[in-house]
């Protein structure tokens, strides 16, 4: 199984020497659960060129510092290649940013949330065909606050209801981080604690590592059992 990811934001410049690529991130993530793949990177918000989308079995999408509405060249191109990849029904799977603009590039609206930063470990809901219920990573303001047409919410949080999306062609995401670990988490509280985010909300969410049990492979089996339903058969 050959799967792209495909990379919209970095890992801050001062914490590069301590954490791996987001992509990178996703691999390590997933390769466990999903041995069967092999897994390939394409840097859209570098400037590099997506690929044809018919190239790979299937794509996951990172998060990124960037805002949908930003509506930056880079993004209108990624949500045009989404489209081609609905009409091709090939699997994709996105996460916090990708979730954001798989909703736009389907027909929803992202937007910055009312209720504010989420950062931390927060529990979430599950309606009975997510990953199930339990704690997950969060580092975003912006959420998606109209569905697209096609998506259907399988949970969410009280800060962040439609945190997981469902849709009636092959693609699934996911506002939360199950790629990333409770010290990167940590890592981006402390650093922007008193600048981007208030050191309330930092404190508050160093606060929530310690109190939450993480299952990061809970979500990863959900997502390689998405692909595996979605393989092309030999």
């Amino acid at each position: 199984m050959q799967l792209c990811i495909i990379e919209n934001g970095l890992v801050p410049e001062e914490l590069q020497t301590r954490f791996a690529s987001y992509p990178t991130m996703i691999e390590q993530w997933l390769s466990p659960a999903l041995p069967e793949a092999r897994f390939s990177q394409v840097s859209v918000v570098r400037g590099e060129p997506l690929p044809a989308p018919e190239a790979f079995d299937g794509y996951l999408l990172t998060g990124s510092k960037h805002s949908v509405y930003e509506q930056a060249n880079w993004m209108q191109r990624l949500i045009t290649f989404l489209q081609q990849l609905k009409t091709l029904r090939k699997p994709v799977f996105g996460i916090c940013f990708g979730h954001q603009i798989m909703a736009d590039a389907f027909g929803g609206r992202t937007r910055k949330a009312e209720q504010g930063w989420g950062v931390g470990a927060q529990a979430y809901r599950d309606n009975g065909h997510g990953p199930g219920a339990g704690a997950n990573l969060i580092f975003h303001q912006d959420q998606v606050v109209e569905l697209p047409p096609a998506a259907q919410v399988l949970g969410g949080s009280d800060h962040c209801p439609n945190g997981v999306l469902g849709y009636c062609f092959p693609a699934l995401s996911v506002q939360y981080h199950p790629e990333f670990n409770p010290d990167y988490v940590s890592a981006l509280a402390e650093r922007y604690s008193g600048n981007l985010i208030s050191a309330e909300v930092a404190d508050h969410a160093l606060t929530s590592l310690q109190q939450l049990c993480i299952d990061n492979q809970r979500v990863a089996r959900w997502a390689a059992q998405f692909f595996r339903q979605h393989a092309p058969q030999p």
